[in-house]
Order: structure tokens, then sequence, then C-alpha cells
């Protein structure tokens, strides 16, 4: 089965489940193609999936999920009458205005991966503003970055996922780009790099992941019942293990 079919398929379940007014244990959430924290060729669709679907059954739900870009993701979660929300969503202020978060289901360390034969130096993030750094096009990456990039300091090129990102810094289209630490070391793995891309050991920022429930009294109901299962799992050794098999670690 192809990913759009895959994608297709979830979308076509979840406008059907949308009219089983009867299933009122479900948890409808609109994700993102991000390995390896969610993904629909991954196993158990990916880490994030598995922990959130995990905790969700704890708590007596049942957890479906349809991908999308990320821009329609955070729309689909917020506004769409199909989902009760969305992840895996960066903590910010807006954010916690914007729907009900859920307690962490995991982190990212957000850094600079740069080629490993033409690396950026840097000490403060001020040193990087003489470089245009690649982007996703949505995303999150931390207070003091993104605020120089409001501020117009940080000059940046946008794209529509990691990806796209890591394929032009490979191709040497782009002198740095913000990637996470696990979904760049689970893309040059799947690529079976060379060791071209370093990743800076300076992190930019380390935030917590959440799943973003609609800001309605049924979608913090779901929130407090999530997290009441999330307290009682150990999301840490679910990653340990979930990490320990993709890359066949013994």
């Amino acid at each position: 089965m192809s990913k759009k079919m895959g994608v297709g398929l979830l979308v076509a379940v979840l406008a059907n489940c949308s009219l089983a007014q009867s299933d009122a244990r479900l948890i409808r959430l609109a994700t993102l193609e991000w390995p390896p924290f969610t993904g629909l060729l991954l196993p158990k669709e990916g880490v994030s999936t598995y922990i959130a679907t995990t905790v969700a059954k704890a708590a007596g739900f049942r957890l479906l999920s349809a991908s999308f870009a990320w821009t329609k993701t955070v729309e689909n979660g917020e506004k769409n009458p199909d989902f009760e929300g969305y992840f895996p969503a960066y903590f910010s202020l807006e954010r916690e205005a914007a729907c009900h978060l859920s307690q962490s289901i995991g982190s990212s360390v957000l850094g600079v991966a740069t080629l490993k034969s033409t690396p950026i130096k840097w000490t403060k993030l001020a040193d990087l503003q003489i470089h245009r750094i690649g982007v996703v096009d949505g995303y999150l990456n931390g207070e003091a970055f993104d605020a120089a990039i409001k501020d117009q300091r940080q000059p940046v090129e946008v794209a529509p996922s990691d990806a796209v990102n890591i394929a032009k810094l490979r191709a040497g289209k782009i002198r740095g780009i913000v990637v996470d630490k696990n979904v760049l070391d689970y893309t040059l793995y799947k690529l079976k790099d060379n060791g071209s891309v370093v990743f800076n050991p300076r992190p930019i920022a380390r935030l917590s992941l959440h799943v973003c429930f609609k800001r309605t009294s049924a979608g913090q109901s779901m929130r407090d019942a999530f997290d009441g299962a999330l307290k009682q799992t150990d999301i840490v050794k679910l990653e340990q293990a979930y990490f320990a098999q993709m890359f066949s670690v013994r």
C-alpha cells in the first residue's frame, strides 16, 4: 500500500467514524509524517503514535490518526469537526491558549545540522545570523530562535518538511538547517548516509511534545482522562524499547 493510499484510507475511516455517534470512546487526531515520531510506514506508526495509542487505550479510548502537512494538521486539529485534536505538538504559550494540552508524551532536542565538510561554528544564537538557516513551515524552533526570525535578525529559508530540508543540506543547497536530532538520525540511518551530515552538540532548544485537544468541554474531558492514564505510564521505557527495536540495538 502506498503512503498516499494509506492516508486516503485513514481519512475515509475518520469520515465514517464521524458519523458513528455511538462510538463515544474514539479519539481522532490529525498528525503528520515526521519519522521517527510519526509516520504511516513506521512500526506502530511512530514512537509518538505508539505512546499516544498506549496511553489512550489505558484511558479507555481508541486512537485513530490521519497525516497531513503540518499547517493542515494544526488547522484540522483545531477546527475540523472530524478531529478531536492533533499531535505531536511542541509546547508554547500560544498553543496552550489555543487548545487543551496534555502532559508531555516525549521530548525533542532541536539543533543545527550542517555538512561535515562545511560546519558552522557558533557559541551563541547571534552567531548564526550571518547564515541563512533552513526551517520547516509552521514548526516552532525555540523561543529565542523564533524571536530572531520574527525580528528579521535571523535569515531563514522555509521548506515544507524536514525531509526536504535534509535533502537540500546533503545536496549543498543550504548551509545549515534546524532539525530534531532523532529526526535527523533516523533519516540519515534510512538513507545509509556515510557521515556527510553532522549535528552540532549545542542545542538551540529542548521542547516537550504534547497532544493538543480541542479547547472545548469535550476536549478538556478527553485531555483529563488521557493525562490520568499518562501519569501511570512509563513513557521513557516505551520510548527506549521502541528505538531499541527500530535501530536493532541489543
